[in-house]
């Protein structure tokens, strides 16, 4: 069982789609795609261009799965072309229960009338070969109750469990609940990428105490599970703050002997959202400080005093 890297957001698009090369099987992940936003640091013909190559990258991948999972319904998780899906055997996150309206009308769109062999995934395990795709029960798409609904994750294990193993993520939006931490952490497994907190939106959608709740919980699943290669992509490379903004998340796996990288940097290429700031210059955000473990015990101390969250987080914080 390989890994085929086909498009991240380190890449420098909204995408987090995959292939697993499994004896027999071509099972591909999430062939979804979208343009990164303004506070990039590339231009926006920049920006085009790196949709367009990844897109028909994603096409190509397409073609060649007999096997394709989408973990939910936005844009950057899947295409919206039927073509791409006929004939396939397709996993799909339920499209009515645990899923909001929008979603629900995607699903619709995409499998209405689709002459492929869909199945409904959640909660549920499928067998091809020697490799045991198993996905989650609906998880929520960042913190609990949030209008973004739900999406499923996805562990796949080579030859029924003795072999290697791959947990995926999906879009959790960074781990905010300590339940989302624990499913991961019971999966131990050797390869783990994971979405990490949107710090783009930090101030707007995102609060700093939730960072704090998700940099915590990335650090447990650091300590507990030990991958031995764990991806952080996704969300957190469309801020070329990341390395600042989660630095605990980074001083942990170096403490624990854990490869923290993203995809790009695995394939020994420079992110793009650090590769453009540093061409570039700075787009939205021109000054910032490290999120360390005193910033994140400040953020958390008010959190708790204002009644937002229990006091286990400051304690957590406090034992970093």
């Amino acid at each position: 069982m390989e890994l085929k890297y086909i498009a991240f957001d380190s890449f420098g698009v909204k995408s987090s789609c995959f292939m697993i090369d499994a004896p027999g099987h071509k099972i591909l992940v999430d062939p979804g795609i979208a343009g990164e936003v303004d506070s990039f640091p590339l231009p926006g013909p920049a920006r085009a261009a790196l949709v367009r190559t990844y897109e028909k990258s994603i096409r190509k991948a397409c073609e060649e799965a007999d096997v394709i999972a989408i973990t939910h319904y936005h844009y950057d998780h899947h295409i919206p072309d039927k073509r791409l899906y006929a004939g396939k055997t397709l996993l799909v996150k339920d499209p009515e229960q645990a899923t909001n309206r929008s979603q629900r009308a995607r699903a619709e769109d995409l499998l209405a009338g689709l002459e492929a062999d869909v199945r409904i995934a959640d909660g549920k395990s499928f067998r091809f070969g020697e490799t045991r795709l198993s996905f989650s029960e609906p998880v929520w798409h960042g913190p609990a109750g949030t209008s973004l609904g739900h999406v499923i994750m996805l562990t796949a294990r080579e030859k029924a469990g003795n072999g290697k193993s791959i947990t995926y993520s999906s879009d959790l939006n960074g781990v905010y609940d300590e339940s989302q931490a624990d499913m991961i952490i019971k999966q131990n497994p050797d390869i783990l990428i994971l979405d990490g907190p949107p710090t783009y939106l930090l101030g707007y959608i995102m609060s700093y105490y939730n960072l704090a709740r998700c940099v915590l919980n990335i650090c447990r699943i650091i300590e507990k599970a030990k991958p031995g290669l764990f991806f952080l992509d996704h969300h957190s490379l469309r801020d070329y703050r990341y390395p600042d903004l989660l630095c605990e998340c980074f001083a942990a796996a170096e403490k624990a002997g854990v490869r923290l990288t993203t995809v790009a940097e695995h394939l020994g290429k420079r992110p793009k959202v650090l590769e453009g700031y540093e061409l570039n210059g700075p787009t939205k955000w021109k000054r910032w400080k490290r999120f360390d473990k005193r910033s994140m015990v400040d953020v958390l101390h008010n959190a708790v005093k204002n009644k937002l969250i229990g006091p286990r987080w400051l304690k957590q914080a406090k034992r970093l």
